[in-house]
């Protein structure tokens, strides 16, 4: 082609030359003899083409399908850094080259699977749609109460295993504890007597020397045993501050050291009633002097001691406040005036008191 151009540049020059010179001038003979009869038109261009090629176009395999997780898609979706900075500059115009042959290109070994037909090449490949980027947001409206739920459920699991667990074992440990019950079973209490008081004030007498309480006592045998050699001891006492101290010491030596009544004995289930009398000397009364008036307020304390089965001893101890029943039923009673002289109260009472004691 550089030749084809070379010659066409001389044609030019030699037209240019003739046209300078007379129209009926002799041209003398320019170039080699092989030129000298080519005629060439002025102002036309010939423009030669290359020989089309006879190469095929190069086949273009498709590349194998990728698979992606969601943390790739993630990361692929996310722009790179180049891609977020600033916008590169567009690359200058270069002139289209030449058309050259393309040696046809040597397909490389396909994967195995389904071979890709040969076909024509398309002049840019589809890209592959990008897939949306999963939302990473944690659906907690739904979750939290989810979860308290199955919480509660495994609480209420826990409760009722708990429950069951608990029943077996108390089922598993009857026989065992029934069986102790009758091994350890406590023998039938020996039959014993028990003894039971109730006083009964009738009157009171004051003199100038003392005072003498009248009452009636019921001895009650509520065992299953005779009650046998029975120690009866009365005793009276100032109501006061003092009263309780001196009645418990009473009741700890009452019968052992005196003695105002004995009974041979009570059988079960069986009332004894006895009268009798306590008196009081003058010199130790402890009255109440109120607005010049000398009042009195007896309490009356019963011990017995009796003896029962082989060599055993039983006692029961009672305490009673004596005074003037009211004209009015009342809880309360009136106390003795004992200032006027010798004087017989036959409208009198009586109140248990705390100190008592059965053994």
């Amino acid at each position: 082609m550089g030749a084809l151009l070379l010659l066409a540049g001389a044609a030019r020059a030699h037209a240019q030359g003739n046209a300078a010179a007379p129209a009926n001038s002799a041209a003398p003979a320019i170039g080699p003899p092989q030129l000298r009869d080519f005629s060439i038109q002025p102002r036309q261009r010939i423009v030669t083409q290359p020989p089309p090629t006879q190469a095929q176009p190069p086949t273009i395999a498709a590349p194998p399908p990728v698979a992606t997780t969601p943390q790739q898609r993630s990361a692929a979706a996310r722009p790179t850094p180049e891609a977020r900075g600033p916008a590169a500059a567009p690359a200058p115009r270069q002139a289209a080259p030449a058309p050259q042959s393309v040696p046809a290109a040597t397909p490389a070994p396909a994967a195995p699977g389904p071979q890709a037909q040969p076909g024509p090449a398309t002049p840019a490949a589809k890209a592959a749609p990008t897939p949306a980027p999963e939302s990473s947001a944690f659906p907690w409206a739904y979750a939290i109460p989810a979860a308290l739920l199955a919480l509660l459920g495994f609480a209420l699991f826990r409760r009722r295993r708990r429950r069951a667990e608990i029943g077996e074992a108390v089922e598993a440990m009857a026989p065992e504890v029934t069986a102790r019950a009758a091994i350890g079973a406590r023998p039938e209490p020996v039959p014993r007597p028990w003894l039971e008081l109730e006083l009964k004030a009738e009157r009171l007498a004051s003199t100038d020397a003392e005072s003498v309480v009248q009452f009636e006592l019921e001895i009650v045998n509520n065992g299953t045993a005779p009650a046998r050699n029975l120690r009866v001891d009365v005793k009276m006492f100032n109501a006061g501050q003092e009263q309780d101290k001196e009645i418990g010491a009473f009741f700890r030596i009452a019968g052992r050291e005196s003695t105002k009544c004995s009974l041979p004995g009570v059988r079960a289930d069986t009332t004894v009633a006895i009268r009798g009398e306590v008196a009081m000397a003058r010199a130790d009364m402890r009255a109440v002097v109120l607005e010049n008036k000398y009042l009195f307020i007896p309490v009356i304390a019963v011990n017995i001691l009796y003896d029962w089965g082989d060599g055993r001893t039983g006692q029961t101890s009672k305490s009673y406040v004596v005074g003037r029943e009211l004209e009015q039923p009342s809880a309360k009673m009136g106390a003795f005036r004992v200032d006027l002289g010798p004087r017989i109260w036959r409208t009198v009472g009586q109140r248990q008191h705390k100190l008592a004691r059965r053994v």
